[in-house]
Order: C-alpha cells, then sequence, then structure tokens
C-alpha cells in the first residue's frame, strides 16, 4: 500500500462542509427545506464547540440527530 494521505477530514471540517453544500443548494433554489437543512448543518458545527451534552442538546436539540 503506497497511497499517499494527504489530509484526513475531520469532523468539524465534515460539518462546516456539509453546511455551505447545503447553504449553497439553498441560495439556487430558495426552498425552505433547504434552508432548514442548512440550519440543522451549521447547528451541528456550532455544536462541536459546546463541551456538555446537556447544553449541546439543550441549544442544538433535534438540529444533532437529523442529517
Amino acid at each position: 500500500m503506497s497511497a499517499d494521505i494527504t489530509h484526513l477530514e475531520t469532523r468539524v471540517e465534515r460539518h462546516l462542509r456539509e453546511y455551505s453544500e447545503h447553504r449553497e443548494r439553498f441560495e439556487v433554489s430558495r426552498d425552505i427545506k433547504d434552508a432548514l437543512a442548512a440550519g440543522r448543518a451549521w447547528s451541528r458545527f456550532l455544536a462541536e464547540f459546546v463541551p456538555d451534552g446537556t447544553t449541546k442538546n439543550a441549544v442544538h436539540g433535534n438540529a444533532l440527530r437529523h442529517r
């Protein structure tokens, strides 16, 4: 195996990428479903910086369970 791995995406980077993709989709479609998906993705990204599980669930709630 001589595959060169230059970068592994972290969970935070994945959440930010997913948010960007959803936001771009919304900017084109202007559909509320795309806006909600972008909001949930943004919430998942922000939740990475909240250390306490109880607080994380209280603030971000369902956004952490939806994809």
